[in-house]
């Protein structure tokens, strides 16, 4: 007579590819590396006889788990569990042993109703040819604003489109290479459309900074907007990030922040060190129609005055480069 399923434990490498699967027809189940137990893994980090499972007949709703001989432990939720410990497991969640994951289904746990196959993603499709054409838009407008005349806008535009494609192409397929080293699927697509959302966020950050430092006479908003642009920078590389390893979402965020925290802070100051001033720009540099300008204008004693401080520092920089020369 056949002993009735109480359940299936399976286990899955970090790709989510299923390694192992073995039938629950009674209590407690182990798991280890040891042939004599009811689900064998191939891990050299776990233990022989690294857990043991058992469902209580009081209390059938409720699956505990005991560590065993194993210097590795197991872990839940991102919480450790070390060798003689004793946890409840809920239901549908993973436990982590070794490089392994494992997940229990119970025979009483109610099945997902089936899915549809899937169809063409038209809308991630549509996202990623719109965010496409807005790059080479944005692309083309600095080209046609920076160019001299019109026949030298036309000769390098093919050049400039290819060389764009190419940077995106190179960008998401690195990432690409990437996310199926580690975790597994390519989704090429996905970092294209991070790439181009990445890029179409930096020349909004530079247009806004910039207009605003222009209509409001706020310089700083100019001189600061590569702070901004590597904060959004920083954003991008999280979202790569993260579609390569979905599971490290907190700790991948935490990096990130800390890594701006250290980093901006640095080189400002390094900023400093070098020009005695935390921007490399002395005055705006965009230039907007006179209608969008908000602030009253500057009287003319008081730009002279400015002026006149500028020129002070200047001539005071030029004394001591001139004296440091006649040291050498």
């Amino acid at each position: 007579m056949m002993m009735p399923t109480l359940g299936l434990i399976e286990a899955f490498d970090r790709h989510g590819a299923l390694l192992a699967r073995a039938p629950i027809t009674r209590w407690p189940v182990t798991v280890g590396r040891g042939l004599d137990c009811d689900l064998v893994l191939d891990d050299p980090f776990v233990a022989p006889t690294h857990l043991r499972i058992d469902r209580a007949a009081d209390a059938p709703r409720t699956v505990q788990v005991e560590v065993l001989e194993t210097r590795n432990g197991a872990r839940l939720q991102r919480k450790h569990h070390g060798k003689g410990e004793r946890f409840d497991w809920p239901d549908g969640t993973p436990i982590d042993l070794g490089r392994t994951h494992i997940a229990l289904r119970l025979a009483d746990t109610a099945i997902v109703d089936e899915q549809p196959l899937p169809k063409f993603p038209w809308r991630t499709a549509g996202t990623t040819a719109v965010l496409m054409a807005l790059v080479v838009a944005a692309a083309l407008t600095s080209s046609w604003l920076e160019a001299r005349d019109v026949s030298q806008y036309v000769k390098s535009l093919p050049g400039s489109l290819l060389t764009l494609l190419a940077m995106v192409g190179v960008w998401s397929g690195l990432w690409a290479l990437a996310n199926k080293v580690f975790g597994g699927q390519l989704q090429f697509w996905r970092h294209v459309r991070i790439a181009c959302a990445a890029a179409l966020a930096i020349d909004v950050v530079h247009l806004v900074a910039h207009l605003a430092a222009f209509a409001f006479s706020l310089e700083f908003f100019s001189r600061f907007a590569n702070v901004l642009m590597v904060i959004v920078l920083a954003g991008a590389l999280y979202a790569h990030l993260a579609a390569m390893l979905p599971r490290r979402r907190v700790g991948l965020a935490w990096t990130v922040a800390a890594v701006v925290a250290l980093g901006v802070p640095s080189w400002l100051g390094a900023q400093w060190l070098n020009n005695l001033r935390l921007s490399k720009s002395l005055y705006m540099s965009s230039l907007f129609p006179p209608s969008l300008r908000v602030a009253p204008a500057v009287p003319v004693e008081h730009f002279l005055k400015e002026t006149e401080s500028l020129r002070s520092r200047l001539e005071r920089r030029l004394r001591d480069d001139g004296q440091a020369e006649d040291d050498e």
